[in-house]
């Protein structure tokens, strides 16, 4: 039940519902602290910042069944600008709940009694992990201080005028969110997730209306017209007409300085509405940003983007390269250590590409935080092409500071010219991109299926050629060539007694026989039945021959018809040494392949043939065979299906190592890319 009290400045109504430490009087705007009398007045708040908030004091709501009513609000001011909402929900139990509202987002937390003692603040580092004992590690986004700007309502809390408070934010999967309040000794634990505005099923209240449209000014140095997209959130315009820096806190323009702005070829004018990924869009504010690596610049432009319903994106075009970015919370990204080349990340590996710091050069437009030329920020990029994730860690004043991570997806310059409907066709890019998708590769996956259909149909002939193959055999006989002609024999035995060489070597140097009496050994086979007329043959001609050849030139001939398949065979071995180094050529077995003839009965002529007056073998063995499986022709249709592939497997590794050419950790490059 609520206390009813009077404000201590003007009289007017406060309550304080159990749990409230302070009310802010809604006339006079006094900060009452509540006493076990009458309230205490502790000073007076500033007009309440307009963000544009959907909410409203005294709306109520549901969670997780529990009803609850939004019972007060504080601004706290950020060091790099503008201000936060802090939302108090009163639940119906008693509890009290803590609804953070920043850029469009909600994180609704509550207060969690630690197990153990907590990290202190001179432990924690932007980026780093905090251990939270049974909470388990959670990765700090930022580590600052926040200062009360203004109230409303009743707070739970014992809020002064003026006051500063050290903070973490701490970031955990799937939207898990943590606070650590080091105004207090021990510090205060709150915990959370991110939550879409619409599970809490908010309605009523007073709030103002929402800012509908754009809210046109004039820039207070030169007049020139500025139309402002995003009044509740900008901190920052650049004027396009004079250059200058303007503050656009509390719905003013104020002026900060002149900038001398490097000239910006401008594709995508400020206030270019377009529909990119199926989502309505409106350029708002241009950033020029450059690193220099090794002396040498390298700028790039950034386009922020506005999107009513999800908040903010940014377009980013390097050297005719585009890529959308949106934010990504840093609990979904382990900790990334300095020198780790590989993180394991939203199902991906991601390599480490570079590190450089990242500068300010121009600012034009609008911008939610209070950016200034020369802003500097440190940049780590991590690739899975065609996406990259960026890590940019920023000092605030005072010594705090804070880690933003980014997902980017890799887009094709015509979707963007599309999107916006941009005159002409886009500049072809220049280089090749940290993430830029390998054009090969892709081609290699869409080459994959074909490569498979055309691999199964090769295995299925193949499969069924064996099957017809049976590999019969027809024929076999060791031939004796000195029984095929006998006056060899006598001639070889007289040149053996006159200490003549019988087997010549065929070689420089070698004795010759002595001339004789020509003769051409020939052999005739008996009948040889041939059943099936569809299947081919092989006849193979095996001797060991030993620097040296032998031939053989035969005929397959029907007795039928009298028809005769003619066929040459050749064994021909030779080996040495050359330069200390052994050398062999050739073999002492050859097959030779005839196509399928008619069926009946055949016979087989022979005549070996040879170099020299005696042959160089004794003997020689000859078969023929029937349904001879021949490999050559599955292994060049193999080949041949198997060439593009090499081809852009080549082509897939050339542009691997030209994108890593360019990193910071090239020998982390390999032939796969990482491409999903």
């Amino acid at each position: 039940m609520s206390i009813l009290a009077s404000c201590p400045s003007c009289g007017a109504a406060l309550s304080f519902r159990p749990g409230t430490m302070v009310a802010v009087c809604t006339y006079c705007k006094a900060l009452a602290a509540r006493k076990d009398r009458d309230p205490e007045l502790i000073g007076r708040v500033a007009d309440l910042v307009d963000t544009g908030s959907p909410l409203g004091l005294a709306a109520s709501g549901t969670f997780a069944g529990r009803a609850f009513t939004l019972a007060g609000r504080v601004q706290l001011k950020h060091p790099l600008g503008g201000v936060w909402d802090e939302w108090y929900l009163a639940l119906d139990d008693g509890r009290w709940g803590w609804l953070a509202e920043a850029q469009g987002r909600f994180y609704l937390t509550f207060t969690q009694d630690p197990h153990g003692s907590l990290p202190a603040a001179d432990s924690l580092q932007a980026g780093g992990l905090a251990d939270l004992g049974p909470a388990g590690l959670w990765t700090v986004g930022e580590i600052s201080e926040a200062a009360f700007h203004s109230a409303e309502g009743e707070i739970p809390w014992a809020v002064e005028p003026g006051t500063t408070y050290r903070f973490a934010d701490l970031s955990g999967r799937n939207g898990a969110f943590a606070t650590l309040d080091y105004s207090e000794d021990p510090p205060l634990f709150f915990l959370g997730r991110e939550i879409p505005l619409a599970d809490l099923h908010i309605q009523g209240g007073t709030r103002k209306p929402a800012k509908v449209g754009v809210q046109n000014l004039n820039c207070p140095k030169c007049g020139g017209a500025l139309a402002l997209r995003a009044p509740d959130q900008t901190q920052r315009v650049g004027c396009p007409s004079c250059g200058s820096l303007l503050s656009a806190e509390n719905g003013k323009l104020a002026f900060l300085k002149s900038l001398k702005q490097p000239h910006q070829e401008v594709v995508i004018p400020l206030g270019t509405e377009g529909v990119l990924n199926g989502e309505k869009v409106i350029c708002i504010g241009q950033l020029r940003r450059s690193c220099t690596v090794d002396g040498i610049a390298y700028p790039w432009t950034e386009y922020l983007l506005l999107d009513a319903q999800h908040g903010f994106k940014w377009l980013v075009e390097s050297e005719g390269h585009w890529s959308l970015a949106v934010a990504l919370p840093p609990g979904e990204v382990p900790q990334a250590r300095d020198g780790q080349k590989n993180l394991q990340a939203l199902g991906a590996n991601w390599r480490r590409f570079q590190d450089v710091e990242a500068l300010v050069e121009g600012v034009w437009g609008e911008f939610y935080w209070t950016v200034e030329q020369g802003e500097r920020v440190q940049v780590a990029e991590f690739i899975a092409p065609p996406r990259s994730l960026t890590r940019e860690r920023q000092g605030h004043k005072g010594g705090g500071e804070e880690v933003n991570w980014s997902l980017s997806t890799y887009l094709d310059p015509t979707a963007v010219w599309t999107a916006f409907k941009l005159k002409d066709a886009p500049p072809a890019p220049r280089g090749i991109a940290s993430f830029q998708p390998n054009p090969h590769k892709v081609t290699l996956s869409k080459s994959a299926l074909w490569v498979v259909g055309a691999l199964g149909l090769l295995l299925a002939l193949v499969m069924v050629e064996s099957a017809t193959h049976r590999n019969e055999e027809l024929f076999k006989k060791r031939l004796d060539l000195y029984e095929l002609a006998p006056g060899l024999r006598k001639e070889a035995a007289e040149a053996v007694r006159k200490g003549i060489p019988v087997r010549r070597p065929n070689a420089p140097g070698s004795p010759v026989a002595p001339a004789a009496e020509a003769q051409e050994p020939v052999y005739f086979s008996g009948p040889i039945e041939i059943k099936n007329g569809h299947r081919n043959l092989a006849v193979t001609l095996s001797a060991p021959v030993n620097n040296s050849w032998i031939g053989l030139e035969g005929a397959l001939v029907s007795e039928t018809t009298g028809v005769a398949e003619l066929f040459l065979l050749e064994s021909s071995f030779y080996h040495g040494v050359d330069g200390g180094e052994s050398w062999a050529e050739g073999g002492q077995t050859s097959t030779v392949y005839l196509s399928a003839v008619p069926a009946g009965t055949y016979v087989l002529r022979l005549a070996p043939q040879w170099d020299g007056k005696f042959p160089p073998v004794g003997v020689i063995d000859v078969q023929l065979r029937q349904g001879v499986m021949r490999w050559l022709y599955p292994g060049l249709a193999l080949l041949a299906i198997l060439v593009v592939p090499l081809i852009l497997v080549i082509q897939v590794a050339a542009f691997e190592g030209r994108r890593w050419q360019e990193s910071m950790y090239g020998t982390a490059a390999t032939a796969s890319g990482g491409d999903d």
